[in-house]
């Protein structure tokens, strides 16, 4: 029987590959987000959006589903994707009375909303683990 050996030149260029590569690419569950890898392309949603965190290697996003409108006229806020009516905002999947406080998606600030579905935030610190419940 013939025994081939594997070279150490061989493994040491496979370890190599591996740490030039980086991450392996595809999203994957993490707590309450979708983990995905820095640069990859994040599918299209079609009635919700997201918002997210990048560190590092990963980007953390929380995806929602856009709230329905109880308005006969909904408007159209600059980012295009979820309606709003007069006098409200849409947030995370959620309509807040102009006025109104309450915790920021990222886990760790505070909105508040404002008129034409302006979001204003303070500004501590943010981390994806605060964000993801994890």
């Amino acid at each position: 029987m013939l025994q081939r050996k594997i070279s150490p030149v061989y493994g040491l260029a496979v370890i190599y590959m591996i740490s030039v590569m980086g991450p392996a690419a595809g999203s994957e569950i993490y707590g309450d987000c979708i983990r995905y890898t820095v640069g990859e392309i994040k599918p299209e949603l079609t009635d919700g959006d997201r918002f997210c965190l990048q560190e590092t290697d990963y980007v953390y996003c929380k995806e929602f589903k856009c709230p329905p409108t109880t308005c006969g006229s909904p408007l159209v806020p600059e980012n295009l994707k979820c309606l709003y009516c007069e006098g409200t905002c849409s947030y995370g999947g959620t309509v807040y009375e102009v006025g109104a406080d309450f915790e920021c998606l990222d886990g760790s600030n505070q909105c508040h909303c404002g008129k034409q579905n302006s979001i204003a935030s303070t500004k501590a610190g943010q981390n994806y683990r605060w964000m993801c419940k994890k």
